[in-house]
Formats: structure tokens, C-alpha cells, sequence
């Protein structure tokens, strides 16, 4: 059991590395999901690539600021 909890452990490091990175993708991801899927946010699919790509670089400058503490 160490074993695999260890493998899928350095598989996440290698694909994201921190958490915040992980989440903060993975709630924008939802968000742009809703986005398409909800016919109520029709009027918000133009702007839906946008809203991806500020997303994924918040969550990268977030985790870069926390890296770069001294």
C-alpha cells in the first residue's frame, strides 16, 4: 500500500506538483463546465476561453507568489 500511495504520489508531483496548481485548475475547469453545460450561462460561453486561461494563470501566479516567499 505505501508502494502505490508513494507512485501516485510522484506521478501527481511530476503532472502538477502543489495542490493549489491542482485545485485552482481543476475549479476552473468545473466553472468553464457549467459554463457549457448550463443553459442559463449561455450568454457567458463567448468569454468562456477567457475565463479559462485567466483561471489557469491565477492559479499559477498564486502558487509561483508561495514559492518565491522569503
Amino acid at each position: 500500500m505505501k508502494m502505490a500511495v508513494r507512485i501516485l504520489k510522484e506521478i501527481f508531483d511530476f503532472f502538477c506538483g502543489d495542490w493549489r496548481v491542482f485545485w485552482g485548475i481543476a475549479l476552473t475547469v468545473v466553472v468553464i463546465e457549467g459554463i457549457e453545460g448550463l443553459p442559463a450561462l449561455a450568454a457567458v460561453r463567448p468569454w468562456a476561453g477567457l475565463i479559462f486561461f485567466v483561471g489557469v494563470a491565477l492559479s499559477l501566479v498564486n502558487s509561483l507568489q508561495r514559492e518565491t516567499k522569503e
